[in-house]
């Protein structure tokens, strides 16, 4: 069975390397470079239809029994019904057991939960007006940018988060508050925020800052962003003039220790330049969205390697999303197939191998090799494996659908973070991950079964490679707020609820499995030092 997938898989990728366009300097002609695409394509669609006959037939006769998810988690990975025969209670073997340094965290984005109102010079606040219908626009959203700048507001915030039991909460530095023009910076803006990061130290709260978290200034993002390569400067001098005073000595120890460059660069080339729901709402533009996403991922090792030699202590990472589209119908195999290379495949192979490569049949070629990277540590964000069938977006086997609408699907995060290690081979930090619904049931099962999948990853690692993988989980998001094209409603992942405006006192039912796995995490490595 294995040899006959192995020969399909092979067929397919001659027909794509045969369909893909040739490089711009390439000196072989091109009508000899397309002409074996069709007889390809011939015999490549007798071998899938082959492949799928054997294995349904395989499947018919075999008398192998299923794995036991308790022994392989292979299992659940499959079959979403599986997580019926598992355990997920975290008292036993907490996440971040025994590690007094793992980060429990909560997570947002100043546009997001600040909204236009509190943005006016991010692209975002001229690109809204597009997309969403108005009455579902952010407005303030839940004004946290106006929580950061009183001493009440900014103990509203770590008052939550203590009843949350976090010990982190990561948010991003609007680069259009520091930066509304190109070449002047607010000092002011800025101080806002270090003032809200000395606070969160002074509660015992430790701050993780996103440098880029998809809003940018409108004077940059007018210049073409990061898809032109000549415009990296701009970002770098951004992070070069912020990371220093964020970074300063505060009580012995950097001020934010923890900083992610830029967030989700794969999502979004995507949402950019293919889906068209991020400004400039381009279509199917997939070498513009291949060189956007190139210019991001240099920008980043660029910002590493300075900001490094600027403070060593610092912890400096970017941030992927693992997004793995899954086929609901063969029909839509090149579909999922090509999505998932751009937005999740591409920088996966570029963290194994240093070499940016991107092949759309059809669409584009980009192969780069002149980049470095390196990173303290990789921000992991998951959330599903979406599967697509012919009338849009399903789940497997009757799982239950989210507002997204994507499918309920823990088990993701145990294949993001064993993909994203073995390829990027650096410590991960899950900064975000969580679940959009008003069913807060739902939400307490997805919870608890995501920790334990990522308990099953950490010890699979840890006997594989011998080190501890995962450093910190951040529940997205802190507060409801603002999902982008979507707007504010109907989408639901707060731990927080915002009811005109303002936060609620009290957490949603749903997260409590957060607050346990905190309080066991706790308990793991206090009981050592009690009996040390």
């Amino acid at each position: 069975m294995q040899a006959i997938q192995n020969f399909n898989a092979k067929i397919w990728l001659s027909v794509e390397e045969h369909l893909t366009p040739l490089p711009q300097d390439s000196k072989n002609y091109r009508v000899f470079h397309y002409l074996p695409a069709p007889f390809l394509l011939g015999a490549g669609a007798v071998s899938l239809l082959v492949t799928k006959i054997v294995s349904i037939c395989f499947e018919i006769f075999s008398k192998t029994s299923p794995p036991d998810p308790k022994k392989d988690f292979s299992a659940v990975l499959k079959d979403p019904r599986e997580w019926r025969k598992l355990d997920t209670a975290p008292e036993n073997h907490p996440v971040g057991e025994k590690n007094p340094n793992f980060l429990f965290g909560t997570a947002t984005c100043t546009w997001q939960d600040s909204g236009a109102t509190n943005c006016p010079d991010s692209q975002w606040s001229d690109w809204e007006k597009k997309v969403v219908k108005e009455g579902n626009r952010s407005g303030k959203s839940a004004d946290l940018f106006t929580l950061y700048q009183t001493e009440g507001g900014r103990k509203q915030i770590t008052d939550r988060l203590h009843k949350l039991g976090v010990n982190s909460y990561r948010f991003s530095i609007e680069w259009s508050h520091i930066q509304p023009k190109q070449g002047m910076f607010d000092e002011t803006k800025l101080q806002i925020y270090v003032n809200f990061c000395k606070h969160l130290r002074d509660q015992g709260i430790a701050p993780m800052v996103s440098l880029h978290h998809f809003s940018e200034p409108r004077w940059f993002h007018a210049m073409g962003s990061f898809e032109k390569e000549e415009n990296i400067q701009h970002f770098v001098r951004f992070a070069e003039k912020v990371f220093p005073v964020l970074s300063e000595d505060y009580k012995g120890e950097p001020l934010v220790k923890y900083f992610c460059t830029i967030n989700e660069p794969g999502i979004e080339a995507f949402s950019r330049y293919v889906r068209g729901a991020f400004s400039p709402g381009l279509l199917c533009q997939f070498t513009k969205a291949g060189h956007f996403l190139y210019g991001a991922l240099k920008a980043h090792c660029i910002v590493y390697e300075k900001l490094k030699r600027l403070n060593p202590k610092a912890e400096i990472g970017t941030v992927h999303q693992y997004l793995r589209f899954i086929p609901g119908n063969t029909l839509l195999v090149p579909v999922t197939r090509y999505i998932t290379r751009l937005v999740n495949d591409t920088a996966l192979h570029f963290f194994r191998t240093g070499v940016f490569e991107l092949k759309i049949p059809f669409f584009c070629n980009i192969r780069k090799t002149d980049l470095k990277f390196d990173a303290d540590f990789v921000g992991l964000q998951c959330y599903t494996r979406p599967v697509i069938g012919l009338t849009g977006s399903t789940s497997l086997h009757g799982a239950p659908m989210t507002t997204m609408p994507f499918w309920e699907d823990p088990a993701a995060i145990y294949e993001a973070i064993t993909e994203t290690y073995k390829a990027a081979k650096k410590p991960i930090i899950i900064t975000e991950n969580g679940i959009s619904t008003h069913n807060e049931t739902q939400r307490t099962r997805y919870m608890s079964r995501v920790f334990y999948a990522v308990r099953r990853a950490q010890e699979d690692l840890k006997k594989a490679f011998k080190t501890t993988v995962v450093l910190g989980y951040y529940l997205w998001s802190f507060c409801e707020n603002a999902e982008w094209d979507m707007g504010m409603r109907p989408q639901a992942f707060g731990a927080f609820d915002v009811k005109a405006g303002k936060l609620e006192k009290e957490p949603k039912l749903g997260v409590s499995p957060l607050t346990q796995e905190a309080r066991a995490w706790q308990k793991s490595f206090q009981t050592d030092e009690s009996a040390a």
